[in-house]
């Protein structure tokens, strides 16, 4: 039986969706060494718009912005002010298209926390994280850096992900967010905020215990 649209897309999707927590596993864990894995985490991180967003917005009318699933051509329109411009997405019910527009709307009133965590947490691992390999920030260390940054990416979207979805709602007017939408387009806004609250509320526990551990050894 062949697959229907919306199943491929599904799957494409996914896939498509594959190297951004590739890109978290070289971060996090330069498996392949510091400088390596880090540059090599920068090339797939900035080379995953040139195929993944004109991927999603190919899809923008056809897809559930928030679930990822099927949703007619000129069904609930939700409009957004992206980095790179206003866009048109769609949302296949009137729920789902809530629960976008207030998660959105969230993140927009909330831009500076969302762009200083995410950015500032990357920023921080990239500049510091060579140096600590050479030793040139004294007791500061990569696993300090790496605990650090996921504890701060973490504290920036455990709230979006809890409180978003459940914020009030931002009006008529597009939200103007922080970020562009493509990454969660891929396998759903709704499934995205999912993967925040569990590996944000994992990240931040393994930061707890690092740190207590680390204390407990009188550093």
């Amino acid at each position: 039986m062949a697959s229907s649209p919306g199943s491929a897309d599904r799957l494409v999707g996914l896939l498509l969706f594959l190297p951004v927590p590739l890109v978290l596993w070289l971060f996090t864990r330069a498996p392949l060494g510091v400088g390596p894995s880090l540059a090599l985490g920068v090339v797939v991180m900035l080379t995953h718009r040139i195929y993944a967003r004109p991927w999603a917005l190919a899809r923008a009318e056809r897809r559930c912005l928030w679930c990822g699933g099927p949703a007619a051509k000129g069904v609930l329109p939700v409009d957004i002010v992206e980095p790179p411009g206003r866009t048109a997405w769609r949302a296949c019910s009137a729920p789902h298209a809530d629960r976008l527009r207030r998660t959105l709307g969230w993140a927009a009133r909330h831009r500076l926390l969302v762009l200083g965590g995410i950015g500032g947490a990357i920023l921080a691992l990239l500049i510091g994280g060579p140096l600590a390999a050479r030793g040139a920030l004294g007791p500061v260390t990569v696993p300090d850096l790496s605990i650090a940054f996921r504890m701060l990416v973490a504290l920036t979207v455990l709230p979006l992900a809890l409180i978003g979805p459940f914020s009030r709602d931002p009006g008529p007017e597009p939200p103007r967010v922080p970020f562009p939408v493509h990454i969660q387009a891929l396998i759903g806004t709704n499934a995205v905020m999912w993967l925040f609250r569990v590996v944000g509320a994992v990240w931040l526990a393994q930061g707890l215990f690092y740190w207590m551990t680390e204390a407990a050894r009188g550093r």
